[in-house]
């Protein structure tokens, strides 16, 4: 079996934010993943269960600004980014599960220049 990483996420808010402004958010899990399958003959063969980030949740303030439902398909280590408005200067919080249950988050801030 492959070694299982799965490391809390990182947040990056950029660096100069005006109110009312659409800015580019990035999330990066260090999370290996596989889908437990091999090539035998031709064919796909389960070899080990599969190990993959299942769902990543995005919170800006108390409200959820977004969410991603995941497969088996994602890649190793992926950078998700997404378009938020910054529309108040609040915390903003991430929060990502694998297949096995495992939940990791990360937080920072969301402030105005």
């Amino acid at each position: 079996m492959a070694k299982k990483i799965f490391r809390a996420p990182r947040i990056r808010v950029p660096r100069k934010i005006k109110k009312d402004k659409i800015i580019e958010m990035r999330v990066k899990v260090s999370h290996n993943s596989y889908t437990g399958l091999k090539i035998v003959d031709g064919k796909y063969v389960s070899n080990e269960p599969a190990y993959y980030l299942k769902r990543m949740e995005f919170y800006y303030g108390d409200e959820m600004a977004c969410s991603y439902d995941m497969t088996a398909a994602t890649s190793p280590n992926p950078l998700i980014r997404f378009k938020l408005r910054a529309t108040k200067e609040a915390p903003v919080r991430v929060v990502v599960t694998n297949n096995e249950g495992v939940v990791k988050e990360a937080k920072n801030k969301i402030k105005f220049v």
